[in-house]
């Protein structure tokens, strides 16, 4: 009998594919839920029924081929593209932003990888895009600087000096 691929992955130890969400999550544990997002641009259907779950301290990446919809997703995610079907809830509430500002203020952003938007900043500065931490038209780089820290490395304010990061 011909072994499924969802056998093999489960040898492997990692997650199957498709519907299988990880051991027991309670809804306190789920960050952001995407059900059933559609986004159609003309006849291409960009986004066809995505879903995903993200739990709390996890990392998730999107990988796909050029033209997979990762781009996509992460726009409708970041308020710059509005799905035309589908749900979105981010820590227990409906989440559904009008723009990408709108996002920002619900604690999602979006970094391009694109070095065009800002090559001449810092990856603090287009980090801090949008946002900037300052008083009477000056930055307060060092304020700036510990948002940035806190956000990318918060075990380091705890005196850490390794982080470890699970990927999923």
């Amino acid at each position: 009998m011909a072994e499924s691929e969802t056998d093999k992955v489960a040898e492997r130890g990692l997650d199957p594919p498709g519907d299988a969400e990880p051991a027991n999550p309670t809804q306190s544990d789920v960050r952001l839920q995407m059900s059933g997002v559609r986004k159609r641009f003309g006849a291409t259907l960009a986004l066809q029924g995505v879903d995903v779950t993200v739990l709390a301290g996890e990392v998730h990446a999107l990988i796909g081929e050029n033209g997979a919809g990762k781009s996509t997703l992460m726009k409708v995610l970041s308020g710059a593209h509005k799905a035309d079907d589908g749900q979105m809830t981010l820590d227990g509430k409906v989440y559904a932003p009008g723009d990408p500002l709108a996002a920002r203020n619900a604690g999602v952003a979006m970094i391009y990888q694109e070095l065009i938007l800002a090559p001449d900043l810092s990856i603090e500065d287009n980090i801090m895009l949008g946002q900037e931490r300052g008083r009477l038209g000056l930055l307060r780089r060092r304020k700036q600087r510990q948002s940035v820290r806190d956000v990318l490395a918060p075990d380091l304010r705890r005196g850490r000096r390794e982080v470890a990061v699970p990927v999923v």
